[in-house]
């Protein structure tokens, strides 16, 4: 509830608001955010379907006059390329919260101009945390809404940190982002192992006296690993860069997906797109993308795309394949892979990329 409270607050929603909420419900976006804030709130809820259906999302916005709509990044692209999307009437739209996943800038501006979302709230946080520990304000400027995941909530705390050791990183340097608080989970269900992997205690959080692990202090605090790349800016806004374990690592290069898969959904032809990291033999990883196309336009060429990405971004991070969504290739899916949440898959992605090599 303290959740509830928080993104009552921040939103400012009122009993008059009507909350489309196509995320499912055994997840905590669906059963923290979506129903603890309405809640409190007092407002509406509208759930589309048992299992998510953009075109029955769509359709209940104009039947109920939705005046706000929570998703993760896929189902707002998913939404956004229904046939029916233009003529669906979003007018009394007012906000929306976005999470689940790292989102790249340009899928936000995206969602903002074309959905239209006026005011979208990005947010970070994770079910061992309660949902939400992070989240933009109304009065934040655009460009923060589109690139930060906001400030910290009240009564959490959090760092960047070296994700083995725990040591803090110098302000603005990527790190761990790991976080505890009143929402912070005490273990994983009959599996110390994780739990131990998850929860961790840093030397710097030890005060002198006690009797500890290493026998110079006593445990302040557990702070859980996200596993999210990030950092925080001079404003003290989270910036989100991706997933730990998604980073590629090309020729002692480390390459965050989210940078190239910003710049790929910045062409015409292209609505979606995800990277992972191929093996091999000269620089241990390269880069491969999967993509999906954007209605109504040609398909480029590997070698235009490629061009397209060294426009903005380093020669070595074009990735080396693409693989079309909905190709003649049979082995590569013709929608993307997700899971339970509604969040595409990675690894799954990762698994069809030795059938498809």
């Amino acid at each position: 509830m303290n959740c509830g409270r928080y993104i009552w607050q921040q939103t400012r929603m009122t009993d008059r608001d009507r909350v489309c909420l196509p995320v499912p419900l055994f997840h905590s976006f669906g059963m923290i955010v979506g129903i603890s804030s309405s809640t409190v709130a007092g407002s509406a809820l509208v759930l589309p379907s048992e299992i998510y259906n953009a075109k029955k999302t769509l359709h209940c916005i104009e039947k109920y006059q939705c005046t706000a709509i929570y998703g993760v990044p896929t189902m707002f692209v998913t939404e956004m390329a229904e046939k029916e999307f233009e003529s669906i009437d979003r007018s009394t739209m007012k906000f929306g919260i976005i999470a689940g996943a790292a989102m790249p800038p340009e899928l936000l501006r995206r969602i903002v101009t074309v959905f239209p979302v006026p005011r979208l709230y990005t947010c970070c946080g994770m079910t061992e945390l309660s949902s939400f520990v992070s989240m933009m304000h109304e009065t934040d400027p655009y460009g923060k809404r589109i690139r930060t995941a906001g400030r910290l909530f009240p009564h959490f705390v959090a760092k960047i940190v070296e994700p083995n050791t725990g040591k803090v990183l110098p302000w603005g340097e990527k790190g761990e982002i790991v976080a505890s608080g009143y929402g912070r989970m005490s273990e994983y269900l009959k599996n110390k192992e994780k739990t131990d992997e998850t929860l961790r205690i840093h030397q710097e959080d030890w005060e002198p006296g006690g009797v500890g692990p290493l026998g110079d202090g006593k445990s302040l605090r557990k702070w859980m690993h996200t596993g999210d790349e990030g950092f925080l800016d001079p404003e003290v806004y989270f910036v989100i860069s991706g997933r730990i374990k998604d980073l590629v690592i090309r020729g002692g290069e480390n390459i965050s997906p989210m940078e190239i898969e910003d710049r790929l959904i910045k062409h015409q032809a292209i609505a979606q797109a995800s990277t992972v990291g191929v093996p091999d033999e000269k620089y241990g990883e390269e880069l491969g993308a999967f993509v999906e196309m954007r209605e109504g336009n040609p398909r480029p060429s590997d070698d235009d795309l490629r061009a397209f990405v060294r426009e903005k971004l380093a020669r070595f991070k074009a990735p080396r394949y693409f693989w079309w969504l909905g190709s003649d290739n049979d082995k590569v899916p013709s929608e993307w892979p997700k899971t339970t949440s509604g969040k595409i898959s990675k690894p799954h992605l990762c698994n069809m990329v030795e059938d498809l090599m």
